[in-house]
């Protein structure tokens, strides 16, 4: 039987099958007809990565499928460097070289000015990422350098892997002064796979730059020096300010401290959530529709704002009164302030506050749900027993009656968390923490870092 013969549904099976197929290279198949390109096309562009050295083909290989662009990798790929330099405790090796710095502009300045050509199509994604091909030949060779796309592989791509991307402030102001905004972009990312940390000055430009933008993901590693964390502190304040008007964001801060033990040889102090950073990540979001906050901030502080969030729909928070040792009184005031703050939010159907670190664990989440039979579940899973206090119950149905339930509509469950819990990744797995607090690739690279670093600590 000849292809054209085929019924309609067994031509659509054998196409699926094959542009599913992730170890297959389907471009090629593109050219046996005008009905199998009309069919891998969109599956072949809707990822596309993009390095500093083929920005200026990028539009050009994109001019007639545009439309099925939905993901950008954007990869600047820094200098090689050795031994002497990847061990070098010199201040220079902690920040990107002069050389690396223009690149570095050059490359986001080109981007910009040949993405803003692009027309808004509803949805496109750009994922910004940062390394060096050194990067896995030294200390870490397990690293991965991986797009957060399904389908698409790519192989694996360090003092000095934790440096910063420090550019000069005059050179970064010119610059951002000519490059030109993008509104095709609604999602960005900055993943943890860019071990050096970025300036928040340059995030913020990235954002100003970004007009459409809707969704933000954003994972950055925990600044290590305690004499650095006020400075860190004030910075993530101005980031903050940077994220309003955005319906989705995700701030993961990576607490592992494996990492310091590793290059320090001593803990390094985790870093302290604060009043300002936790009270100013709620007056800056007040439209947001879904909102994630891992360890920066703290729930407490968060719900001591007195405002309303209309469209908040799921809330994830942290807080460090989650503990064995912490006074249960504490313990449900907060849980208590965490209803009262929900009562300003009429969309909320989920909110989940957690904490956790070496030998605990724990999640309050509380649960909206339509058609259950009584409404709204609340859950405690944790390492350790605790019951929910009354007034906290009543608490929580004081949500659901303002929603139009009715008296005794919340369910308590309680689950324990039997897992051993060595780090933060393993307490994201026992909890069962939704995706929005860290994205599935980074859980699955950390977890990898995990064993790792792990067999150098042990």
């Amino acid at each position: 039987m000849i292809w054209s013969q085929f019924p309609p549904e067994i031509k659509y099976m054998i196409l699926e099958a094959l542009t599913d197929d992730k170890n297959r290279r389907v471009s090629n198949a593109a050219v046996v007809s005008r009905e199998w390109q009309a069919v891998i096309e969109p599956h072949n562009f809707a990822y596309i990565r993009v390095t500093s050295q083929r920005i200026a083909q990028l539009n050009a290989m994109t001019q007639r499928n545009r439309d099925h662009v939905r993901y950008i990798w954007f990869c600047i790929e820094l200098e090689r460097y050795d031994c002497r330099k990847c061990n070098s405790f010199d201040s220079r090796g902690f920040q990107t070289s002069k050389s690396e710095n223009k690149l570095i502009l050059e490359s986001f300045q080109s981007l910009f000015t040949a993405l803003a050509t692009w027309e808004p199509n509803g949805s496109l994604t750009l994922d910004i990422s940062l390394y060096s091909k050194s990067d896995n030949e030294h200390a870490f060779k397990y690293l991965t350098f991986i797009p957060d796309a399904m389908g698409h592989q790519v192989g694996p791509i360090l003092d000095r892997l934790f440096g910063h991307v420090f550019l000069p402030i005059k050179d970064e102001r010119k610059c951002w002064a000519q490059t030109p905004k993008v509104p095709a972009v609604t999602r960005l990312e900055m993943r943890l796979q860019t071990y050096r940390r970025w300036e928040t000055f340059t995030v913020s430009q990235i954002l100003s730059h970004l007009p459409n933008l809707r969704e933000f993901h954003y994972e950055i590693w925990m600044q290590w020096f305690p004499e650095m964390h006020e400075t860190w502190n004030g910075s993530l304040l101005a980031l903050l300010s940077a994220t309003e008007g955005l319906s989705k964001l995700t701030i993961f801060e990576n607490s592992n401290q494996q990492y310091p033990l590793y290059f320090l040889k001593q803990n390094s102090p985790a870093h302290a959530p604060t009043i300002h950073l936790s009270r100013k990540l709620a007056q800056v979001n007040l439209g947001v529709e879904v909102l994630s906050a891992s360890f920066m901030v703290d729930a407490a502080e968060f719900f001591s704002e007195c405002s309303t969030w209309p469209n908040l729909s799921h809330l994830t928070l942290t807080s460090q009164l989650l503990g064995p040792t912490t006074c249960p009184t504490k313990i449900m005031d907060l849980f208590q302030a965490a209803a009262s703050a929900a009562c300003h939010m009429p969309k909320l159907k989920m909110m989940e506050i957690w904490y956790g670190r070496e030998g605990l664990a724990a999640l309050f989440k509380y649960e909206f749900i339509i058609g259950h039979l009584r409404q709204s579940v609340v859950t405690w899973r944790a390492t350790w027993d605790m019951n929910i206090q009354p007034r906290v119950i009543e608490a929580w149905e004081g949500v659901v009656c303002s929603r139009g339930g009715y008296p005794g509509g919340v369910d308590v469950v309680y689950e324990t968390v039997n897992e051993h819990i060595t780090t933060h990744v393993d307490v994201i797995v026992s909890l069962g923490l939704s995706e929005t607090v860290l994205r599935p690739i980074s859980l699955q690279q950390i977890k990898r870092e995990q064993s790792f670093v792990e067999s150098l600590t042990a």
